[in-house]
């Protein structure tokens, strides 16, 4: 079950001093509107919400990005749901109650919503390719810990690398759409405006060594910098 990313929507008394008092903390407002008594704040990868007047008590807030999968697996596993996801598509929402009272908010938004991107220039993701995935991954098995999940690409499996139930990162195979993926450890950094920076690439000395893979929204390409280092920019 993929809750998706998490923050802490806070009932506050007045908007206005709460989000100074975060701001000094090294918060940054990110999304909302203060004259309607809502904003979104973030400091690094962590995220609150302030609401004035809104809610009773403070509410743990998720973004996953399939509600009505989750409504579903809940409701199989008898967890009483305090509001439901409607429609079969889009946008929504459902709520339910830990066993101390706790609200919890399951909010799935439009994937382009400023709350589901992450910054740009961001670590979005580690993974590594090699031509041969499955010795390489029992090697990181026993190195670093992690337990192997396949994914079928087929005729072969490229893996997940997984720390309990999450993806810590990927072993592929040297083959298919990745084989001229450089043999390395590739960081994906998220971008705006991802054909722009592409552009800027080679016009400031860097390389594209491997073009557009991807659908809008999810795309990436792997790039060589002037000096020679390698990363994989991912559309934001």
């Amino acid at each position: 079950m993929e809750l998706g990313s998490f923050s802490v929507s806070l009932t506050v008394k007045d908007i206005k001093a709460s989000r100074a008092f975060y701001e000094k903390l090294g918060f940054e407002v990110f999304d909302g509107n203060e004259d309607h008594n809502w904003l979104m704040m973030r400091c690094g990868g962590t995220k609150i919400g302030l609401f004035q007047d809104m809610f009773e008590q403070n509410v743990l807030t998720f973004n996953p990005q399939d509600v009505r999968a989750i409504q579903k697996k809940l409701k199989e596993e008898g967890v009483e749901l305090v509001t439901e996801a409607e429609g079969d598509e889009g946008s929504a929402s459902i709520t339910l109650l830990d066993p101390d009272g706790n609200p919890i908010l399951l909010d799935q938004h439009d994937p382009n919503h400023p709350q589901m991107k992450e910054p740009s220039g961001k670590v979005a993701w580690v993974d590594l390719t090699v031509p041969d995935a499955t010795a390489v991954s029992d090697f990181y098995k026993e190195i670093v810990g992690w337990e192997r999940s396949p994914v079928s690409q087929g005729d072969y499996d490229d893996y997940n690398m997984m720390r309990g139930d999450t993806p810590a990162t990927g072993i592929c195979h040297k083959r298919g759409g990745n084989k001229d993926i450089p043999s390395q450890w590739m960081v994906y950094f998220t971008v705006d405006n991802y054909e722009d920076t592409l552009e800027k690439v080679t016009e400031l000395g860097g390389k594209i060594l491997v073009p557009t893979r991807g659908e809008t929204g999810g795309r990436f390409a792997v790039i060589e910098d002037p000096a020679g280092a390698v990363c994989t920019l991912y559309e934001n």
